[in-house]
């Protein structure tokens, strides 16, 4: 459908449209909104059609000139590369491009300096991708996570939800510095799963004839130093007749749930309550890569609230929102984890269960807890908050001490992230 000057086909009008709560489209239309449907079109597609206008408007002439400027400019090109195919990143560069522009639509056509119309785009442009990189971070962050009630995947919810989420965001500081911070451990979890060494067969079980020179024994390796052995050697290792030893492992029979533990007393609240929870969903996405049932228990005293995600499921959004208060009671807590495991459906060994807390509690109940989660087979991986890591050991056949707030130290990282 004819814009201004371009060639819109329907459904990315509708897509732009739905994007950012905008009315569908109609008649009477104004020039400004044809012109942003013109650029999402431009940034969401790559590029459009432009066909004869129908009229002579100024704002038709100011388009002609704004778009042949834009396919001249590397900044836009680069743009509309990072919004290809992405509805809601196309959306949101229009709103950033229209902004920046808005001071220039008020000018007539031929009151516009290029030089200066040029500065404005390619800022514009920038800031667009910067919004964008934000945007992305922020949805890395918090996916794993069910905001709404919505289960639909079209490109028309998907959107929407993006929209929402982002104006959410604009209005709680707290989510937004989660989603920021669990984007962040999420690469660190991927970059330490993706270096996790994992051994197949390690393990000595016989010896037999090949050619793999790293497993030959040194029985075979001595023929090297004789100058006629050495010929005999050579020849039996390309007829893979070489003694060697052959290794054997055991295949993993699969890994059991992952709860996470997070502390909710009022110390907590703040800068811990949000690192805690940004680790808590770099675990989840853990854990839905290992295609492991996952839990969340938030305590104080007492369990306040417990969520569930089976393999390919999302975490209630009201988990990220339980409020800190009270104390603290850490052997009630990894008492209701373990239970949580025994529950699971089809529950297999190798289970983990990672306590987050700043605080301390009585201890004497603790080797209770110990014994059960061997027989579980179940680990317990302590993180301390501004507490030692001694703290811990009690419950923990693992613990940590974590003293900055703005990331995770490579020690806790290799411990939290290759579980």
């Amino acid at each position: 459908m004819l814009r201004l000057v371009h060639d819109v086909a329907r459904w990315h009008v509708f897509m732009h449209r739905d994007a950012r709560d905008l009315p569908t489209v109609d008649k009477d239309d104004t020039p400004t909104r044809k012109l942003e449907d013109e650029l999402f079109d431009r940034l969401y597609s790559g590029g459009s059609e432009k066909v004869a206008a129908n009229d002579n408007t100024e704002l038709t002439q100011w388009a002609e000139k704004l778009h042949v400027l834009c396919g001249e400019l590397p900044a836009f090109t680069r743009l509309a590369q990072e919004c290809l195919g992405d509805v809601a990143a196309a959306a949101s560069a229009v709103e950033t491009l229209m902004t920046a522009l808005q001071p220039h639509l008020q000018q007539a056509p031929r009151a516009v300096q290029p030089p200066a119309l040029r500065r404005t785009v390619a800022a514009a442009c920038e800031k667009a991708s910067q919004v964008i990189e934000k945007d992305r971070e922020t949805k890395e962050g918090l996916s794993g996570v069910g905001f709404g009630s919505s289960t639909t995947t079209t490109a028309r919810s998907d959107a929407g939800q993006a929209r929402r989420l982002s104006q959410r965001l604009k209005n709680d500081e707290r989510l937004a510095r989660i989603a920021m911070l669990a984007g962040k451990f999420k690469r660190i979890a991927a970059a330490k799963q993706k270096a996790k060494v994992r051994h197949g067969a390690d393990e000595v079980s016989d010896v037999e004839l090949g050619s793999n020179l790293s497993r030959v024994l040194p029985s075979e390796l001595v023929k090297l130093s004789h100058p006629l052995l050495r010929k005999a050697f050579l020849a039996s290792l390309l007829e893979g007749r070489v003694m060697q030893y052959r290794l054997s492992g055991t295949d993993s029979l699969g890994r059991g749930p992952l709860v996470v533990c997070i502390d909710k007393s009022g110390s907590m609240s703040g800068q811990s309550d949000i690192w805690a929870t940004a680790v808590a969903l770099a675990l989840l996405e853990v854990a839905q890569r290992q295609r492991r049932p996952f839990a969340l228990v938030s305590f104080d005293g007492q369990v306040k609230h417990e969520a569930r995600v089976e393999v390919g499921g999302q975490l209630p959004e009201e988990a990220l929102f339980v409020s800190c208060s009270g104390g603290t009671n850490i052997t009630g807590t990894l008492a209701r984890a373990l239970s949580i495991i025994q529950e699971s459906a089809g529950a297999m060994p190798k289970a983990d269960v990672v306590l987050i807390t700043d605080g301390e509690s009585e201890a004497q109940d603790a080797p209770v807890i110990k014994q059960l989660a061997g027989q579980l087979g179940v680990t317990i991986l302590g993180v301390g908050i501004g507490v030692s890591a001694e703290s811990l050991t009690p419950w923990c056949d693992e613990a940590h001490a974590i003293n900055r707030l703005d990331t995770v130290d490579d020690s806790a990282a290799e411990a939290l992230f290759t579980i």
